[in-house]
């Protein structure tokens, strides 16, 4: 019988990764469903797989992509030819599925990409071109449409984002949790639950996270400047990124999740959703999906002040409704046992009717 040998490019082996440390347990979860998994990935750090994975860094730096790319092939190639790779899986590295799909194409190796972004690029496009498939989270998450775009839903462990049982009233912890980028919208973030302050002083608001990049650390460093001023600092904290491991107890903590990124669907709204949070939000794919606590149909755009408010103004039982309606929603399209027994279907098996978000 034939060994199923799975390739999974990544960018980061790393517990401590503040994005990509998720992708520790997606290996792991894989490779259950696999003979033999080999990881090649961008950037190792600390982690445990378990025994049928192997895993290989290139050392990736943008800094230096020439080199890094001479890295990557050289380990890419003795993967391929000694692996017996059967299928590859690129989780969120659309540029190292650029340069190998061609190749992949050529010599038969089945290749797909995961790809949740709304903006595109030339990496991107080349990889739609060769690979057999790009995998999303959901159909808005991806610039392109199409039998060759696979929507399967986020991927949240419901056992570690289970569902807070009891909220405090009224609704005065707020948090956010994610990248300290401008693409965040943080100043709306503070400005409106200044406002929302206005009814409720007691109100306060926790942003978790650091910059993603160095590019950004000039942003991070003026917005904590700027946002800890006596006029603030008594009710806006500031708090560096944290483990994952971390998350859930944070939101256990808090009464609502706040968040104004426009562009795919974050898996962080889609978690403070499985662990009970109301979610206050402008985000197309999460309104699409989960509903505003305004008329969304009857708006061109979402406000978040309207939407913050509205919340806060239902009463207790039309909030708890509506909270677990929503947590219907996340269980039935965004739990992680079903994201990967959809994602192994794809892998193994190709596209099938079966596969539907």
């Amino acid at each position: 019988m034939k060994k199923s040998n799975l390739l999974i490019i990544n960018y980061a082996m790393d517990i401590d990764s503040q994005v990509f440390s998720h992708q520790i347990e997606v290996v792991n979860l894989l490779a259950a469903n696999f003979d033999k998994v080999t990881v090649l990935t961008a950037h190792s750090g600390k982690f445990q797989v378990a025994a049928n994975v192997e895993v290989t860094s290139s050392n990736w730096s943008e800094g230096e992509r020439v080199r890094s790319l001479f890295r990557f092939y050289k380990s890419f190639f003795r993967i391929i030819f000694t692996g017996n790779i059967s299928v590859i899986f690129s989780h969120m590295t659309s540029v190292q599925s650029a340069f190998t799909s061609p190749l992949t194409r050529a010599i038969g190796i089945k290749h797909y990409l995961w790809y949740a972004h709304t903006s595109t690029n030339i990496y991107f496009r080349v990889s739609k071109l060769f690979c057999e498939g790009i995998i999303t989270s959901t159909p808005g998450s991806c610039p392109a449409k199409g039998k060759q775009i696979f929507p399967i839903g986020q991927a949240i462990d419901s056992l570690k984002f289970a569902k807070k049982s009891r909220r405090n009233y009224p609704l005065s912890k707020f948090v956010h949790i994610g990248r300290l980028d401008p693409s965040k919208n943080l100043e709306e973030i503070i400005e409106v639950t200044n406002k929302l302050r206005v009814r409720n002083p007691s109100i306060t608001l926790e942003i978790i996270g650091s910059p993603s990049s160095e590019k950004h650390k000039k942003y991070a460093e003026e917005l904590i400047t700027i946002f800890s001023k006596e006029k603030y600092s008594d009710w806006v904290k500031f708090t560096p990124k944290i483990s994952r491991e971390l998350i859930p107890e944070v939101l256990r903590e808090k009464d609502c999740f706040i968040h104004s990124f426009q562009g795919s669907l974050d898996k962080t709204i889609v978690e403070a959703t499985f662990a009970g949070l109301p979610v206050v939000t402008i985000n197309a794919e999460y309104l699409e999906i989960f509903g505003t606590w305004s008329d969304y149909e009857a708006k061109e755009e979402v406000d978040l002040q309207v939407e913050a408010q509205l919340l806060l103004e239902l009463n207790i039982s039309t909030l708890e409704a509506e909270i677990e309606v929503r947590h219907k929603i996340a269980q039935a399209h965004h739990d992680l046992q079903r994201w990967i027994v959809n994602l192994v279907s794809i892998l193994k098996n190709g596209p099938s009717e079966s596969v539907k978000l």
